[in-house]
C-alpha cells in the first residue's frame, strides 16, 4: 500500500499523493459485504430507521451490560460494610491491595484481550468474558482469608479488560462519531448510577440472616448469577457487527454502513496489521489521552472506599448504604446533562470535560478545609465528585474516535485502558491507614493530579486536533487528498483484476487518510 500520503507530517510545498492499493485480504469487512449487494445511500428516513434500530438493540444491551459491570466492580467496596474485612481478618492495608490487584490483572490481560477481540468475534468473545467475570464473582463466597480473595480479585481483573474495549468497538460500528458522544455518556450514566442499585441491594441483604452465610456473600450470588445470566443473553442476541445483525435486513446492514461514512473508518478487520500498531504508538495523541486515563483514575480508588469513608462521618451501617445511592443519582443526572448538551451542540467534548473537572476540585478542597464535626458538609463534597465521570466517558469514546484503522483503533482503546489500569492501581494506595481519618495528603494528590492535570491535557488536546484540522483543510482546498483507493482480486478466471472503492473500505489510520477530520 503506498504511503506516500500518510501522517500529518507532509510538507505544505511538495506533496506526492497516489492512490491507495491494497489486496483485498487487506480490505475492511464492509468490502465482502459490498460484493454481495449493491445499495444507495440510505435516505434520511432510511436512516432514522436504522438508527432507531441499532439504538433500540445496541444502546439498550450496552446499558445493562454497563450498568452489571459497575454493580460488579463494587462488590468489594459494598461488602466493606457488609462483613467481608471480618470474615476475610482483613486489615486496611490489605484491603487496599484487594482494590490494587484487580487493575494489576486488568493491565495485564489488556493486550492480549484486544488481540482477542481483533482474532475472534466480538459478542461471542465478550458473552465468554461475561460468563467468567459472573463465575469469578461467584468464587469470593468460599473465600476467608486475604490470599484466597487476592488471587479471586487478580482473576476478577483479567475477565473484565475485554469488556469496556468490546462496548467501544461495537458502539464505534453502528453509530456516528457525533451519536458517539451522546450516546457514551448515556451509557455512562447507567455504569454510574450503580451505587443505587448497590445501596439499595446492600440494604436489602442486610435483613437477610443466614448464620455463618454473612450479608457480602449474599450480594455476591446476586450480582454473580445476573452477571452470567446477560452474558448468556450477549451471545445469543448481540451482533458482532452491522453485517451480523440479526435485526436488520441485508440492504439495512449495507446501509447501515453507509450510515456512519462520515466517520472516515472502516467497520472491523481481523487481519492485525504491524504498522498500524507502530504508527499508534509514534502518534503523539495516543499516549495525551493514555495520560488523561492515568491522571483521571488516579481517583477512582474511591470507589472502593466510599462506603467506609461515608461511615466515618459518623453514620450507622444502614445510613450509610441508603447514602452511598446519591452519589448514582448525581452521576446519573450530570451524565443525563452532558448527553443533553452533547446532542445539542458540536465539537464540545473539550470543554464539556473541562467544564465537570470543576466540582470535583471544589470538592476536593471541602474535604481537605471543611472542619471533621461538619459531617454533611463532607458527605456533600463526596456526592459532587460524581461530576468527574463525564470527562470519563466523553474522553474515552473521543480517544476511539479520532483513531481509524482497526488495528490503530484497538491499540489506542488498549492504551487507553492501559492508563486506566495503572491509574486504579495506584489509586487505592492512596488511602493509607495513616492519613486516616482526614485523608488530607491524599485529597491534595487528587486534586492536582487527577482533577487539574487532565483538565489542561483535555484542552490542550482540542487546541492540537483544531490545528491538524485546519492543515488537513487547506490540502482538500488544494486538491490534494484522494478519498478512493483500489483493492486487489483474484477474479473467478484467475485473473488479477483491480476494483475502485471508498477509501473508507480500505481500512486506513487517520494519518493514512487525509480526507479524515478529528472530531472536537
Amino acid at each position: 500500500m503506498s504511503s506516500k500520503n500518510v501522517i500529518g507530517e507532509t510538507s505544505s510545498t511538495e506533496i506526492v499523493v497516489e492512490t491507495p492499493k491494497l489486496p483485498d485480504k487487506f480490505a475492511d469487512e464492509s468490502y465482502k459485504l459490498f460484493s454481495q449487494v449493491k445499495v444507495e445511500p440510505p435516505t434520511p428516513e432510511e436512516a432514522a430507521r436504522i438508527r432507531k434500530k441499532s439504538v433500540r438493540w445496541i444502546l439498550s444491551f450496552l446499558c445493562v451490560g454497563y450498568h452489571l459491570m459497575y454493580v460488579d466492580k463494587q462488590t468489594l467496596g459494598s461488602s466493606s460494610i457488609l462483613g467481608i474485612l471480618e470474615d476475610g481478618n482483613l486489615n486496611t492495608n490489605q484491603y487496599n491491595w484487594l482494590a490494587s490487584i484487580f487493575y494489576l490483572g486488568y493491565l495485564l490481560a489488556e493486550w492480549p484481550q484486544n488481540w482477542a477481540l481483533q482474532r475472534f468475534p466480538v459478542a461471542k468473545w465478550l458473552a465468554g468474558n461475561l460468563v467468567v467475570w459472573g463465575c469469578i464473582i461467584l468464587l469470593h463466597i468460599p473465600c476467608n482469608n486475604f490470599a484466597s480473595l487476592f488471587v479471586v480479585r487478580f482473576l476478577l481483573g483479567l475477565a473484565e479488560a475485554c469488556i469496556i474495549p468490546a462496548f467501544l468497538l461495537i458502539l464505534s460500528m453502528f453509530f456516528t462519531y457525533d451519536e458517539q458522544a451522546v450516546l457514551m455518556p448515556i451509557m455512562w450514566a447507567s455504569g454510574n448510577s450503580s451505587p443505587i442499585t448497590s445501596g439499595l441491594l446492600s440494604y436489602g441483604v442486610l435483613w437477610i440472616n443466614t448464620g455463618s452465610f454473612s450479608s457480602w456473600k449474599w450480594f455476591m450470588v446476586i450480582t454473580g448469577t445476573l452477571t452470567i445470566i446477560y452474558g448468556i443473553f450477549v451471545y445469543l442476541f448481540f451482533p458482532d457487527n452491522p453485517m451480523s445483525a440479526h435485526f436488520l435486513t441485508l440492504e439495512e446492514r449495507a446501509q447501515a454502513i453507509l450510515r456512519i461514512a462520515s466517520n472516515h473508518s472502516g467497520i472491523e478487520q481481523k487481519r492485525f496489521k504491524r504498522h498500524q500498531l507502530v504508527e499508534a504508538l509514534k502518534d503523539p495523541k495516543t499516549w495525551l489521552f493514555f495520560l488523561h486515563s492515568w491522571s483521571q483514575e488516579m481517583a477512582n480508588g474511591l470507589t472502593s472506599q466510599y462506603s467506609l469513608i461515608i461511615k466515618s462521618f459518623g453514620f450507622t451501617t444502614l445510613q450509610t448504604t441508603l447514602l452511598g445511592c446519591v452519589t448514582g443519582l448525581t452521576s446519573l443526572v450530570s451524565l443525563g446533562a452532558a448527553a443533553l448538551i452533547l446532542s445539542k451542540t458540536r465539537n464540545s467534548r473539550a470543554w464539556i470535560s473541562a467544564a465537570a473537572y470543576i466540582p470535583p476540585i471544589i470538592s476536593s478542597i471541602l474535604l481537605i478545609a471543611l472542619p471533621w464535626s461538619n459531617r454533611w458538609g463532607l458527605i456533600s463534597a463526596i456526592w459532587i465528585r460524581s461530576t468527574g465521570g463525564i470527562p470519563y466517558s466523553v474522553v474515552m469514546i473521543w480517544a476511539a474516535n479520532c483513531s481509524a484503522g482497526h488495528t490503530k483503533k484497538t491499540a489506542v482503546i488498549a492504551l487507553y485502558h492501559v492508563g486506566y489500569g495503572l491509574g486504579n492501581i495506584l489509586s487505592p494506595q492512596l488511602f493509607q491507614e495513616k492519613y486516616k481519618p482526614r485523608y488530607i495528603v491524599t485529597w491534595w494528590v487528587i486534586l492536582w493530579v487527577a482533577c487539574v492535570l487532565p483538565t489542561f491535557i483535555v484542552l490542550y488536546l482540542r487546541w492540537y486536533l483544531v490545528k491538524e484540522n485546519k492543515r488537513r483543510d487547506l490540502l482538500a482546498q488544494r486538491g490534494e487528498i484522494r478519498e478512493v483507493g483500489v483493492i486487489e482480486h483474484i477474479d473467478e478466471d484467475g485473473e488479477r483484476r483491480e476494483e475502485v472503492v471508498d477509501a473508507r473500505q480500505l481500512d486506513l489510520t487517520d494519518r493514512e487518510n487525509l480526507a479524515f477530520r478529528y472530531v472536537l
